[in-house]
């Protein structure tokens, strides 16, 4: 069986000090050679960009197959410019608009720096960004997670006057639990639900 296998770094505690990553196709030589051994036991499901966690944990719940781990964050942008009081409170009030947080305050500020710390930006990346617009105030919008990039841009686009960029568009994915040797065919089961895209096996290389 031909697979696509992706690169993405896992962390996981073992107990030795190994790094974990789902292995690509240059790299299925190496681990044949000794440089990866493949983890039994589990692999990733790449997952489609507008699935809920509460979405994937019941459906892996009804298909009676243990989730490991999830890592399913919902799509974030920042408004760039300065649009009307009107369009903004619309936007918040909007169904698929989670949370908007603004730049205007102390406890603000300090939910956002949390919020974008989460997304995984580093502190010097959250500096930056408040750079490009030290006199306006920041909008930060963090969509409901059926919104993608496409849903995102028709919302958006009907505020005329509301410019914005996209702070974090996360990879949605879960790793799931096989029995020992039985992984592969899991994995073709899994690959057959309309809300994923892909499976991969993972790698572990040892430091």
């Amino acid at each position: 069986m031909v697979r696509s296998l992706t690169t993405l770094i896992l962390v996981f505690c073992f107990s030795t000090i190994v790094s974990a990553q789902v292995v690509d196709d240059s790299s299925i030589e190496d681990a044949q050679n000794g440089g990866y051994t493949f983890v039994e036991g589990m692999f990733v499901a790449y997952l489609s960009d507008t699935v809920s966690l509460g979405f994937i944990e019941r459906s892996f719940q009804e298909l009676k197959i243990p989730v490991l781990d999830t890592q399913i964050e919902p799509l974030v942008v920042s408004v760039v410019n300065q649009p009307s009081d009107e369009s903004l409170a619309a936007l918040n009030e909007h169904p698929k608009v989670l949370n908007m947080y603004t730049m205007i305050d102390k406890v603000s500020i300090e939910r956002t720096n949390k919020l974008l710390k989460q997304q995984g930006f580093t502190e010097e990346q959250i500096k930056e960004l408040k750079k490009e617009s030290p006199e306006m105030t920041m909008y930060i919008i963090r969509f409901d997670y059926s919104v993608n990039e496409k849903i995102a841009k028709q919302i958006l686009g009907g505020y005329r006057d509301v410019a914005y960029r996209i702070l974090s568009k996360p990879l949605k994915t879960v790793t799931l639990k096989a029995e020992v040797g039985e992984e592969p065919l899991l994995m073709d089961k899994v690959e057959q639900l309309h809300f994923v895209e892909s499976t991969a096996m993972i790698g572990t290389i040892r430091n």
